[in-house]
């Protein structure tokens, strides 16, 4: 409960500092966002680095203790013949994503706050009209989605890692969510199907025989070609549901609505 909170406190804390510059002191999100993501690394780094000192140096840092709790598959569902361990094999991490994505889509098209986020996301000016308070639903979803990232991040230590921290750990898994955000086309249960897409391609390189080093690096490249495949054919169909927020990226400036 202990890593669960703090992974979710922290992450928080991070969506406000980003919020805060972006919403409040309209700085570019881009710029922010890449400053606060070498920040976090050197942030996790830094921690992790001193922890181990005091451990003895040993260049890592292992949980396998607290990480069991995370590991823990579903009693009973794993032991169903082949589906068991297809299916019900991992930690409750990995079901709880799911839930989450499919709460966050009735939230966004089923609830009147879900609209509201939306309409936010459109067009600031028009929502601020029609009396929306567009800083509070831009600070409410980045901190919360901020959140949601720090259980991706708990989830890859506690139960990917088996609770081993290492400097460095994460490698380019991170910028991960973010093209698979591009390949979901911004509908959360999308995602889950994207998910499992990019997750076997991430390890397909394992699977197939007779890869040599530079043609297994080549195999990994794969899920951001997909993404690019996936921009690639939803800017010829032009269709709006399929089309990012209308205003993503930009700043609000009530005075020029």
């Amino acid at each position: 409960m202990i890593a669960l909170l703090c992974a979710l406190i922290v992450a928080a804390l991070g969506g406000l500092i980003y919020s805060f510059l972006t919403i409040s002191l309209r700085a570019n999100q881009n710029v922010v966002g890449l400053s606060l993501t070498t920040f976090g690394v050197g942030f996790g780094n830094f921690f992790g680095g001193s922890i181990s000192k005091l451990a003895g140096g040993v260049g890592q840092i292992s949980v396998r203790v607290t990480a069991g709790a995370f590991r823990v598959a579903p009693p009973g569902l794993s032991k169903i013949p082949f589906i068991g361990p297809v299916l019900f094999s991992h930690g409750f991490m990995t079901y709880l994503a799911i839930v989450i994505a499919v709460i966050v889509t009735y939230f966004i098209r089923r609830t009147r706050q879900g609209l509201h986020l939306i309409a936010v996301g459109e067009d600031p000016s028009t929502a601020d009209t029609a009396g929306i308070n567009v800083s509070r639903y831009k600070y409410a979803a980045t901190v919360t989605g901020a959140a949601i990232a720090g259980l991706g991040g708990l989830y890859f230590v506690m139960e990917y890692l088996n609770g081993t921290w290492t400097n460095g750990s994460f490698g380019d898994r991170g910028w991960l969510a973010i093209a698979l955000v591009i390949l979901a086309l911004w509908q959360p249960t999308n995602a889950i199907w994207g998910s499992l897409l990019f997750g076997g391609l991430f390890v397909l390189d394992i699977y197939l025989p007779g890869l040599t080093r530079a043609t297994k690096e080549l195999v990994k490249v794969s899920p951001y070609l997909v993404t690019i495949l996936v921009l690639i054919m939803t800017s010829k169909r032009n269709k709006p549901e399929n089309q990012p927020p209308e205003s993503l990226g930009r700043a609000f400036f009530r005075e020029e609505r």
